[in-house]
Parts: C-alpha cells; sequence; structure tokens
C-alpha cells in the first residue's frame, strides 16, 4: 500500500511538463507545420525529502552534456543570490550549518551560461529547508511552478543534500538534461530504500 501512495506521489511531484504527442492542427491551405521544439521541465519540489542521493553520482558528466555546451573551468554563476550561497554557505542559511561536502559546475556555450551547485551536509536539514531556500531565491516560501517561471534559479532538497540549477536560459539543454538524470536517480533510489508493503 504504502509504494502505490509513493508511486503517484512521485508522478505528481515530478512531473514533466512535457507531452509525447502534440494536439491536432490543421494548417491553413498552402501551409505546413513541424515541431520546433520539446522542453521538458521537471519539478522536484514535492519530492520526499528522506530518499538518499548518492554524493558521486550527482555531477553533470563531460560526455553528457549537449553539443554546443562546455563546461568552464572557474565558478561563473548567473545568480547573485546562489553564488552567496555557494561563497558562504552557514552564513546565507544559518539553520542549514556548514556542508561537509561542497561542488559546483559551470557552463557556457549555445543554451547559455549556467551553474549547477551542490551541497552535502552530515545531518538532517531543518524541516522548513525547501521555504527557506524558496524565500532565499525568490522571496516567497512558495517556490513558483518550474513550468511557467522565468526565474533563474530552480532546486532540490532533501534531508542532507541540496542542489540548485542556475541557468540563464530557464530552457537550457544543460538543466534539462541534468535534471532528466537526477529525476531518473531519484527514482532508483526511492524503489532501493523505501519500505514496500506494511
Amino acid at each position: 500500500m504504502r509504494i502505490t501512495l509513493f508511486v503517484a506521489m512521485m508522478v505528481m511531484a515530478g512531473t514533466i511538463h512535457a507531452q509525447n504527442t502534440m494536439p491536432a492542427f490543421k494548417a491553413p491551405p498552402g501551409y505546413t507545420t513541424k515541431v520546433k521544439d520539446v522542453h521538458q521541465t521537471f519539478n522536484f519540489y514535492g519530492l520526499t525529502r528522506t530518499i538518499p542521493l548518492p554524493w558521486e553520482r550527482l555531477p553533470q558528466a563531460e560526455g553528457q552534456l549537449p553539443v554546443g555546451n562546455a563546461q568552464s573551468a572557474g565558478f561563473s554563476c548567473p545568480s547573485a543570490k546562489a553564488t552567496k550561497l555557494f561563497n558562504d554557505p552557514k552564513g546565507t542559511l544559518p539553520s542549514f550549518g556548514s556542508p561537509v561536502k561542497q561542488h559546483q559546475q559551470s557552463f557556457k556555450g549555445k543554451d547559455g551560461d549556467g551553474a549547477i551547485l551542490y551541497f552535502e551536509y552530515g545531518s538532517n536539514l531543518p524541516a522548513d529547508a525547501k521555504e527557506q531556500l524558496s524565500k532565499l531565491f525568490f522571496g516567497s516560501p512558495q517556490p513558483p511552478d518550474p513550468n511557467t517561471s522565468k526565474k533563474v534559479e530552480q532546486f532540490l532538497v532533501n534531508d542532507r543534500t541540496v542542489i540548485v540549477w542556475c541557468f540563464k536560459n530557464p530552457k537550457s539543454r544543460v538543466k534539462e538534461k541534468h535534471q532528466e538524470m537526477i529525476f531518473a536517480l531519484v527514482s532508483e533510489m526511492a524503489q532501493k530504500t523505501q519500505p514496500v508493503g506494511k
């Protein structure tokens, strides 16, 4: 019973806002239509916090980057708030404490500049960690819908891990590819760690 409820929640929380089928559309006489772009948007804000995420599997592999994009040598983040968090995590969010591990990946290329920030903590984060991160980035305890938001930042938080995506282009293929990988990892770890039955 519990696994059934969990799977339903995963589908709701991790909705992919891209349809595999296009609605019927009839072009006017003399015109043709074609699909120009398909983009997936992932919403991690409602995911169960108890699902652990292995630190070594979080970064984006160089070989997984979309063509025309590359990883930068230095730290370059288009969000001043995320830059502040990375440079001074404990000072920015005191109740989180100091992370035991911290990493960043910066990118440049045709999908626009961006960065992915990773933090791992030695003990569980506060119960209102999502609300604190949302207030930091968006000025509100409730994060905006990633499917419609034009904000540079988006994040995932579980009991001990925070991932922050910061991209000038909200539809960056680098961000989309990495979020797709993280969504698959969350699903894999949920199946391994969530109790079955009872």
